[in-house]
């Protein structure tokens, strides 16, 4: 994986300014979405999301295992606020056991996991367990932020529920629909740093580029398990690399602009 992180890093280099513009003519769009004069902004918008320090992870000889070999260890890594991060690997290699540490949902077996000031973590896990089957769109939204129908609806416009979509159980929602909710709910509720595991899997086209939307929208941090090289190659402002039982950044400075920091 090695060769091939760094020509994909590359690749990621060359288009994160691209990306920077047209996330910049997405927000000085109203074409975004159609919405009702309110108070309540989304929150989707830079004015109205905390910031949070410019070290949102930082990941201090971090190592993990459970009872057979260690999956990586002596992992010192920075996530920085605005950075949006593609984590790669094989599978088994442990992509989904750094989301949940830096999660919170699991201790790491050595080293620390310290968050920045103000950073509020939104994670999205592969089995989109956290969404209750009886629930709808309008109450999960509500349930989330306080926000009156009105507005909870025009959110969710945004995140393609329409019209009566926003009605419909969670049970009965495919799971495109499911994906695109838990976003919407991770980013209502304030989240400013956005860990997702394989999110665009099984996505239909319409519902993929509508979150590929959202996502490009969102102005927070980002580390993001995807396997998927042209979701990487639009998405990405930088790779970490699960290899050779460690974690490695790559970026390209020069193309990029600034360093790590």
């Amino acid at each position: 994986i090695d060769d091939h992180a760094r020509r994909l890093a590359k690749k990621v280099a060359k288009k994160a300014k691209a990306r920077e513009r047209r996330l910049r003519r997405l927000l000085e769009s109203d074409e975004r979405v159609e919405k009702p004069a309110r108070t309540w902004k989304l929150k989707l918008e830079f004015g109205e999301m905390p910031r949070g320090g410019q070290v949102v992870v930082r990941l201090e000889d971090v190592g993990h295992r459970f009872d057979g070999p260690w999956l990586f260890r002596r992992v010192d890594l920075t996530l920085q606020h605005g950075e949006r991060i593609a984590l790669l690997g094989r599978n088994g290699t442990g992509k989904t056991t750094l989301l949940r540490i830096i999660a919170g949902h699991l201790q790491p077996a050595e080293g620390q996991v310290r968050i920045g000031a103000n950073v509020r973590l939104g994670y999205m896990p592969q089995e989109q367990e956290n969404l209750a089957p009886d629930e709808t769109p309008l109450s999960i939204m509500r349930r989330a932020a306080p926000m009156s129908e009105t507005e909870a609806r025009s959110f969710l416009h945004f995140f393609l529920f329409a019209g009566d979509d926003v009605f419909v159980p969670v049970a009965r929602l495919s799971y495109g629909e499911r994906a695109r909710l838990i976003l919407a709910k991770l980013v209502v509720a304030g989240a400013n740093c956005l860990l997702l595991d394989e999110p665009i899997n099984h996505l239909d086209i319409p519902s993929r580029e509508r979150f590929e939307a959202a996502l490009d929208a969102f102005p927070g941090t980002v580390l993001a398990v995807v396997h998927d090289r042209a979701f990487i190659d639009r998405f990405a402002t930088g790779i970490w690399a699960i290899e050779a039982g460690t974690i490695r950044r790559y970026i390209d400075r020069g193309e990029m602009g600034h360093g790590e920091g």
